[in-house]
């Protein structure tokens, strides 16, 4: 009778110890889902800053020459949430290309000369990841 005792006793030890064991588990999952929501979290944050810098510097590209905005007299500044003001670097002011146009049915091209040369804007800031550059290519 003491044996049977003996072995009920050890056995809800175990139990016990089986519990503590799963709790302790779960715990360490439930802490890898809280970091890996909030990294996502701070990622998609990120991700949004970006896009909306580029946005605003595309904004700014088209709007150059328009008789409103000359960027290449002045450096405008990118507005950002959390009262975020970041200058923009102007690059390729003063670049000028020539092209030659053949229309249909002509014989020889027409020569065109003068022309701007394509505008780089570029913002750095830790906040969006390093530096952000638009426009440049032909």
């Amino acid at each position: 009778m003491s044996r049977s005792r003996s072995t009920s006793r050890r056995q809800r030890g175990d139990a016990l110890l089986e519990a503590l064991i799963g709790i302790l588990l779960m715990s360490i999952v439930g802490l890898g889902l809280v970091y890996t929501t909030s990294r996502v979290a701070v990622s998609q944050k990120d991700m949004n800053l970006q896009n909306l810098a580029v946005s605003q510097l595309r904004d700014l590209l088209q709007r150059n020459g328009s008789g409103s905005l000359d960027l290449c007299a002045s450096a405008p500044n990118l507005l950002l949430p959390n009262q975020m003001v970041l200058p923009v670097t102007v690059a390729g002011c003063g670049s000028t290309l020539s092209a030659s146009v053949t229309r249909t049915g002509e014989a020889s091209p027409r020569q065109l000369t003068g022309l701007s040369g394509p505008l780089t804007l570029s913002v750095s800031d830790p906040a969006l990841g390093g530096e952000i550059r638009v426009g440049g290519g032909l």
